[in-house]
């Protein structure tokens, strides 16, 4: 993509994403649909018809707009995941509204969140996420990363390279690819994938890394 390559599998690390299937999807849509008439049907009898119809409308419209909202900041689910890389000893930087920089044992690492709900998919021969072919959100996310790394070196950092990671949905043919320099995981996975990297920093370092990154981000 990125580099001319395709989507490729990259290095396992630990992997266990679990994505949303769709027979639970249709459950939550269906239980939600019965509570909206639920509500209707109670409004109907103590009120009239139309009470009944205008509060199932209501109902119906409250599920759709929580689940069409925006996504921008890191929502609960994958705030979560965001945590264990803390626990792993990694400081995590916010980087606009759906990037976090995350420094620690292992490198640094530019993780993209807002295709988390996405599925990468593969139609005529291409690959997309969420719609968007995949080559432009994974080029965006390498110029961003490579706009980061250069911020270090404008800071005096020694040279150290900033890995982009795109987090995405569904069942992927491996639980973590490689594409133009990218990762491209589910969320558990790409946590467990930066984890498990092999200690490539010292404790120090990384801190020095994260501050450098947050008085560059101070000064815009």
């Amino acid at each position: 993509m990125g580099d001319g390559g395709s989507i490729r599998p990259g290095p396992a690390g630990r992997s266990g994403a679990l994505p949303d299937s769709v027979a639970a999807r249709w459950t939550r849509v269906a239980v939600r649909a019965a509570i909206a008439v639920a509500a209707g049907v109670m409004a109907a009898g103590f009120l009239n018809w139309r009470a009944g119809a205008l509060v199932t409308a209501l109902v119906g419209l409250g599920y759709l707009l929580l689940h069409t909202g925006p996504r921008g900041r890191s929502p609960h689910r994958h705030g979560r995941w965001l945590r264990v890389l803390r626990r792993h000893g990694y400081h995590l930087l916010p980087d606009g509204t759906t990037r976090h920089v995350a420094v620690g044992p292992g490198g640094v690492y530019l993780l993209e969140t807002r295709f988390w709900q996405d599925p990468l998919t593969l139609a005529d021969a291409e690959w997309r996420i969420g719609g968007v072919p995949a080559n432009r959100v994974v080029d965006r996310l390498v110029r961003r990363a490579a706009r980061i790394a250069e911020a270090l070196r404008s800071a005096g950092m020694a040279e150290q390279a900033v890995v982009p990671v795109l987090m995405v949905a569904g069942r992927l043919p491996e639980p973590v690819m490689r594409s133009g320099g990218a990762v491209i995981a589910g969320v558990a996975s790409a946590v467990g994938y930066i984890a498990t990297r092999p200690p490539v920093v010292e404790p120090g370092d990384a801190a020095e890394i994260a501050a450098a990154l947050e008085r560059s981000a101070a000064r815009g």
